[in-house]
């Protein structure tokens, strides 16, 4: 069984808490975006910008079918206007992530042929310096913070009734084939899930890529 990263794009929060909560999966990060309509476009219909959440979160593939059924039956993402779901095979995860799916055991891999792979770290906030200071210490040449926030996470607690979730930094780094590995190992050694950075790192294969040793 292999993992795959669905994302969901939608302007609807309450919907994705709901398919979060219906399939109970364990790994969910939200974060917060624009559309990009021109404002042109916005004045003339007399809108204003519209913000988006971005849902990225780790499915078994044998999920798949279900829950793409379940985005356009229910969430009607088919539909302009309501937004787009997709999903990324994996070209690699902690052996925390694959236990939570009970797949693959600790060192096993999962096989890609790509030159270069995109690594997702997610960790708690303000552990993205550590996890850039790491990854540079082990090949990598950089990388991009985006916030974000867990859903269904265990670490949530109420407060006035009210759920807080922890706040999340997500780590986007491009790395080639020969420094995933050797980048993932030493992330997760220092900010992993038994840490107190409590983070996961994931890697998903690349197709093509322009700038990168050009």
């Amino acid at each position: 069984m292999n993992l795959k990263l669905l994302f969901i794009i939608t302007n609807d929060e309450d919907k994705i808490n709901k398919f979060i909560n219906k399939f109970k999966l364990p790994f969910n990060t939200l974060v917060r975006g624009i559309g990009t309509a021109t404002k042109n476009m916005l004045d003339f219909f007399g809108l204003v910008p519209s913000e988006k959440v971005i849902l990225m979160s780790i499915i078994p593939d044998h999920m798949e079918k279900e829950i793409l059924k379940e985005l356009r039956n229910k969430m009607k993402l088919q539909e302009i206007g309501n937004g787009v779901g997709f999903t990324v095979p994996l070209s690699s995860s902690s052996k925390y992530v694959n236990e939570a799916f009970l797949t693959k055991k600790e060192g096993e891999k999962m096989q890609t042929n790509v030159d270069y792979h995109l690594i997702l770290s997610i960790v708690q906030e303000g552990y993205a310096d550590k996890v850039m200071n790491i990854a540079k210490k082990n090949g990598a040449n950089g990388g991009t913070l985006i916030r974000g926030r867990g859903l269904g996470s265990k670490n949530s607690f109420k407060f006035f009734n009210m759920t807080i979730e922890p706040e999340k930094d997500v780590v986007l780094i491009v790395c080639d084939r020969e420094s995933k590995n050797k980048i993932m190992e030493a992330i997760l050694e220092k900010t992993g899930i038994k840490t107190k950075g409590q983070g996961i790192c994931i890697s998903l294969p690349i197709d093509s890529t322009v700038g990168i040793d050009e």
